[in-house]
């Protein structure tokens, strides 16, 4: 009995039929809730993963990139093992992701000084018109970071253009960034008010799996689809010139 339980929590229920391509939502809200239905134990494994792996600055970046990586094939409705594409996206990743982690930490600690050195300013206009454009600046910041990993793990990017791109991406869809956000800190304010259990378990997977699903769609929108489209039209000019 406890046999057979765990084998589903590992492999999954192997009485449920795959799914035809044609099944699996494309995106969105249904997309995140398919993957949650169908995939929740796994999601639970990621979730501890993660826990285990996040060193502060020295293993957090490979771990999220393993973590992105994983919930960036959910959303993509592509075939998962957890362990083994955690540990591969963590290494295909490791420079950049650790450069990425070092990146993030450099900045809050900047703002973060920033932020107390300008509240000690004997000029009060001036010291408030910084402290509220050092908060401008973190607010943008943490936006940025809901596209920063996504990116990373899905497209050969140089590090500066994962952050350029992650910055005009935060600037064409700033709603549905904020909006994102908000729902993350709400997964977390429920996470805390029971007790940290459902972070150590669960929440971190739930807000990954957000954050890529939408991800996913902007990256479709702005990126995969004009790609698609240049392609295209490299076949056409291709079949021309042939003929």
């Amino acid at each position: 009995m406890l046999g057979g339980f765990f084998n589903r929590w590992y492999y999954g229920n192997e009485h449920r039929p795959d799914l035809k391509e044609e099944d699996i939502p494309k995106g969105g809200a249904a997309r995140f809730f398919d993957v949650l239905r169908n995939h929740f134990w796994k999601l639970v494994q990621l979730n501890l993963l993660l826990v285990v792996f996040s060193i502060p600055v020295v293993t957090i970046g490979p771990a999220l990139a393993g973590f992105n990586y994983v919930l960036r094939n959910y959303s993509l409705g592509r075939p998962v093992w957890v362990w083994s594409d955690f540990k591969d996206g963590a290494l295909k990743n490791l420079k950049e992701s650790f450069a990425v982690s070092l990146i993030n930490a450099a900045v809050g600690l900047v703002l973060y000084v920033n932020f107390k050195f300008y509240s000690s300013v004997p000029l009060a206009t001036i010291g408030v018109v910084a402290r509220y454009l050092v908060l401008m600046i973190a607010f943008v910041f943490v936006l940025m970071n809901v596209y920063i990993f996504p990116l990373l793990v899905t497209y050969e990017l140089r590090i500066r253009d994962v952050y350029k791109n992650a910055f005009i991406f935060t600037v064409i869809k700033l709603p549905h960034n904020i909006g994102i956000v908000l729902l993350c800190i709400a997964i977390a304010i429920v996470s805390m008010l029971l007790a940290y259990l459902p972070f150590f378990l669960i929440s971190l997977s739930l807000m990954g799996l957000l954050v890529n699903v939408y991800c996913r769609s902007v990256f479709y929108q702005y990126i995969d689809k004009k790609v698609e489209q240049m392609k295209k039209e490299q076949d056409v000019d291709k079949d021309g010139a042939q003929r």
